[in-house]
């Protein structure tokens, strides 16, 4: 889950009939919501592995982490290099890498295979997000690099909610879940593929030989408060998917003993469509303003949510699931324009490189570490505690957020219109 504003030349080739910006703009959000929706497909049927394959929690936890280090190496190492090769070579490349990742998932027998594809798949999602929302920004018809964050943000939350749920339903409806489920990722990316050929190529430094040199994390002095600030956003909300993708299915099937792979989908898929959704309908609220309310919805939601982990009761969880999901809209959306609103366009390269970083981190590390916990204390008692020490460190970077001034921006980017 990737956006960064950026505003850049308009692109070289004058779009034709089937290539006007508006139509562009949309297909290469398309293609940035297969890469997410792609990732998400495997997630109810996390604890069906688990079952056949006869692995603990802890190997759950590990699978669903090798993630993060798939996206990050593309994210650092590939990702740049698309102005000289072409960002929409680019996104061919991720759909392939979907293809693949799907794949591979298809053909898994044992752990060593699923870890493969879910690394797989974070290769598809480096290399096709941030090239594919840098394309965005160049296409949006107004220049309007808000809209482009948020409709950025709702196509990835947005293709994990679809993700997860239809391949909740075909898991609980149809024969062969665990291969039949992969047709859904593969033809998504194979209509991502012929989109592309539609979209105009918007590298402004294509075929040059100006070597590769991967972007220093870097943050200056100046707008280091408020960088930390949003970073805290990132972490937290990345920390959440984390649990949710790879914590919640096996909690529904363990934790409340309800076995269908649909209904974990379904909550699941609450959480994000709330947070995809969230994105379009609050275009007015940004930057800090958007952490000031999305922080101590989190902070609520995460209470909540701990004390019906105890409780195990599955209606008022829908409840506390989408109010969860709306806070992480506003958290997200809040982090990801108050960075790109203080970074300077000589400075953005260094700055998301650092914010995402955090990011991922946080999406694996903390996984990592409650699905080990939860082999001494159990599972529903280590989302229990993850729970109460995140809604800690949320309070924290409220009180940080509420001190912390808005800033008069870097590069800001200041325009909006509707969605």
């Amino acid at each position: 889950m990737t956006a960064a504003g950026r505003v850049r030349p308009p692109a070289r080739t004058a779009p034709g009939p089937e290539s006007h910006p508006r139509r562009a703009f949309r297909r290469t959000a398309y293609v940035l919501a297969v890469t997410a929706f792609a990732a998400a497909v495997p997630t109810p049927l996390y604890p069906v592995y688990a079952a056949q394959l006869h692995f603990s929690p802890a190997v759950l936890g590990l699978v669903f982490a090798a993630y993060a280090p798939g996206v990050l190496v593309t994210l650092i190492f590939l990702a740049p290099r698309a102005e000289h090769l072409g960002r929409n070579r680019l996104l061919a490349l991720g759909m392939g890498l979907v293809v693949a990742a799907s794949v591979v998932f298809a053909l898994a027998s044992n752990v060593g295979a699923l870890a493969l594809a879910r690394v797989v798949s974070g290769l598809a999602v480096g290399t096709t997000t941030s090239v594919a929302t840098a394309a965005m920004s160049d296409l949006e018809p107004d220049g309007d690099q808000h809209h482009v964050a948020r409709v950025a943000v709702a196509a990835n939350f947005g293709g994990v909610a679809v993700g997860v749920l239809g391949s909740g339903l075909l898991a609980q409806l149809a024969p062969s879940p665990l291969q039949l489920v992969y047709l859904l990722p593969v033809v998504a990316a194979v209509i991502g593929a012929v989109a592309i050929r539609t979209i105009p190529e918007t590298a402004t430094d294509l075929g040059t030989g100006t070597p590769w040199r991967a972007p220093a994390v870097r943050v200056p002095p100046g707008i280091r408060r408020t960088f930390w600030v949003a970073v805290g956003g990132i972490v937290a909300c990345y920390a959440i998917y984390g649990l949710f993708g790879a914590l919640v299915p096996s909690y529904v099937r363990i934790g409340l003993g309800i076995p269908s792979p649909a209904v974990a989908a379904a909550i699941v898929a609450l959480m994000f469509g709330s947070a995809a959704a969230t994105q379009l309908l609050t275009a007015q609220t940004r930057d800090r303003r958007a952490l000031l309310l999305g922080f101590p919805g989190l902070l609520v939601s995460l209470v909540a949510l701990v004390l019906l982990l105890r409780a195990e009761a599955i209606a008022p969880l829908l409840l506390v699931v989408a109010a969860l999901g709306v806070s992480v809209g506003l958290t997200f959306m809040g982090s990801v324009t108050l960075v790109d609103r203080i970074a300077l366009d000589a400075q953005r390269g260094g700055v998301f490189a650092g914010f995402y970083t955090a990011g991922y981190l946080a999406l694996a590390i903390p996984t990592l570490a409650i699905a080990a916990a939860s082999e001494s204390i159990g599972l529903g008692t280590a989302a229990a505690v993850f729970g109460s020490l995140l809604a800690v460190v949320v309070a924290a970077l409220y009180v940080e957020t509420y001190r912390t001034p808005t800033p008069a921006g870097g590069g800001g980017r200041p325009g909006m219109r509707r969605s």
